[in-house]
């Protein structure tokens, strides 16, 4: 059973993705029961038609973070696989009521200034970064851009550049977490 609680929340005034809203059953994973208690939870078809084209999805289950698969269904949505640590995050059991709060598609990365410059000086990094996936250089970009000061800002400039150009795909240190936590709390 899926209740739509606002679905979405436009927020054309603001950066950054939509949230999309709902309580959902969790459910035994039919397939996946006897793996260490996998849930599985459909999503509204409004929601997954919004969805559409994703395949990692971010957000929380009831306050629990997470970044998860996405993957279609039978009934023409998509389903959401709950595995054991969400599950303990989320204080939820197969049979619960969770409340979802899920980040719509976000558009691609806008490369700031500072960061262009760097990679226009280190062919490696440059390379890799267009072989990025997106939720590859939005992790680098969020890492980035959470800096506090200008400093901060500069070193972690520097090191992205560092780590691409040694081949790294992922920042080491980005708390995708804090972004969603912070991006459905605003909402």
């Amino acid at each position: 059973m899926v209740k739509s609680n606002k679905a979405m929340r436009n927020n054309k005034d603001r950066a950054g993705p939509s949230v999309f809203r709902f309580e959902a059953q969790l459910v035994r994973h039919p397939k996946r029961a006897d793996q260490g208690g996998w849930g599985l939870v459909n999503v509204p078809k409004s929601i997954g038609k919004q969805l559409r084209g994703m395949t990692t999805i971010e957000g929380t289950i009831n306050g629990h973070p997470f970044r998860a698969a996405l993957e279609p269904n039978s009934s023409g949505s998509h389903s959401l696989r709950v595995n054991q640590a969400m599950r303990r995050g989320a204080s939820a059991d197969p049979g619960d009521k969770v409340q979802f709060a899920i980040l719509g598609p976000e558009p691609e990365p806008k490369l700031p200034a500072d960061l262009r410059v760097a990679l226009s000086t280190a062919r490696e990094a440059k390379t890799l970064w267009g072989d990025l996936t997106r939720l590859g250089r939005l992790d680098w970009m969020r890492w980035i851009n959470s800096a506090k000061t200008p400093e901060t800002r500069a070193r972690r400039v520097r090191r992205t550049v560092e780590q691409l150009s040694s081949g790294k795909r992922r920042p080491c240190c980005v708390n995708f977490y804090e972004f969603m936590l912070h991006r459905v709390g605003e909402q």
